[in-house]
């Protein structure tokens, strides 16, 4: 991908845009990580919205609805430094997307409104679409949606499993360790 040719940066949620840990709950509860593993993924899919995740998953670890949202709500933290680059240096120049493997009814606690909004041109999330990454389909929606070819865009997660979901896509992709790296692999790869 020409330098030229990249007009719009896509973002992974947990683990880039949010940090903390993914499985909190599996970390919190080992005898059922297997359950609330299987629990996440049907979530992801969108086979559950969030009130129905955290019933089922409070019956299985003996819990409260109440105490797995405050739980998944704690285990997580915004990464400020990265949306403030994105915001100043990113957003002027740049279309800007998100995909996540995130059940119905998570991403409004996740990002507020003006986040959602005036941030992200697109936010496609796996629990609408029924596709997860690092399936190519779910890559290729997201730039359909920005009206954009795959190799116009840029993807950034974690997981180079995911990043190898956006290659198949077309899409060049870098794995995000910090944010110090991700500004020169950035600053390599785009204007």
């Amino acid at each position: 991908m020409a330098a030229q040719d990249t007009k719009a940066i896509i973002f992974d949620c947990f683990g880039v845009l949010y940090l903390g840990a993914h499985r909190a709950l599996e970390e919190r509860w080992p005898k059922h990580a297997v359950e609330l593993d299987n629990l996440t993924r049907q979530l992801d899919y969108g086979y559950m919205d969030k009130d129905e995740y955290c019933k089922v998953a409070a019956s299985i670890v003996s819990s409260s609805p109440q105490k797995i949202e405050g739980i998944l709500k704690s285990e997580h933290t915004l990464n400020s430094p990265l949306i403030t680059y994105i915001e100043k240096e990113l957003k002027p120049h740049y279309k800007i997307g998100m995909v996540s493997n995130i059940g119905r009814g998570w991403i409004q606690n996740m990002f507020d409104e003006y986040l959602l909004e005036n941030v992200f041109d697109v936010v496609v999330q796996s629990g609408d679409e029924g596709v997860t990454k690092p399936h190519p389909q779910i890559y290729e929606l997201c730039a359909e949606r920005l009206e954009l070819e795959t190799d116009e865009c840029l993807f950034v997660d974690d997981l180079p499993e995911n990043i190898a979901g956006a290659d198949a896509a077309g899409m060049r992709g870098i794995v995000y360790g910090n944010l110090y790296d991700l500004k020169k692999e950035i600053a390599e790869v785009v204007p």
